[in-house]
């Protein structure tokens, strides 16, 4: 069977730091260790994507720091409409899109994680490299509601 390939127009609407806390009154020798979270949701009236990249630093189970990034991506009338799958009766994006805006929201963390540290003093901190291939293996599957998708 043939596979129809279709070309997916969107932008990058929106980056938004949703959430910068350190914990900490100076920073931490030695090393620490990250956790990291991605979660998609939608607005399918709008025909927008929400990517939320949550990440956690600590050291000995304590938490040193805390950023939350947000990244909403519209999507053109047509390409939105494609994506529909009427036996689901959802929108179903393919898995290497949503790695693709799971890896724009990373690198957007990346930028806020360094403006952010240098402005509260802190030495450089690093987000280390993430693959959201690892991560991200299935299609997205957007249900007509505006509730958190599970990938």
């Amino acid at each position: 069977m043939e596979q129809k390939q279709i070309q997916i127009q969107f932008k990058l609407a929106d980056v938004e730091q949703v959430q910068f806390a350190t914990l900490c009154n100076e920073w931490p020798e030695g090393e620490l260790q990250v956790t990291n979270q991605m979660q998609f949701s939608s607005d399918t009236t709008q025909r927008a994507v929400r990517c939320v990249g949550s990440f956690e630093y600590k050291q000995n189970d304590i938490t040193q720091l805390m950023l939350r990034v947000q990244t909403i991506f519209e999507f053109s009338t047509e390409s939105w409409s494609a994506l529909y799958q009427l036996q689901q009766d959802a929108w179903v994006l393919p898995a290497g899109l949503v790695q693709h805006m799971a890896d724009i929201t990373i690198s957007a963390a990346r930028g806020i994680l360094a403006i952010r540290t240098e402005e509260a003093g802190f030495p450089r901190v690093v987000l280390p490299l993430i693959a959201p291939q690892q991560i991200i293996r299935d299609n997205l599957r957007l249900p007509r509601t505006t509730t958190p998708a599970e990938n």
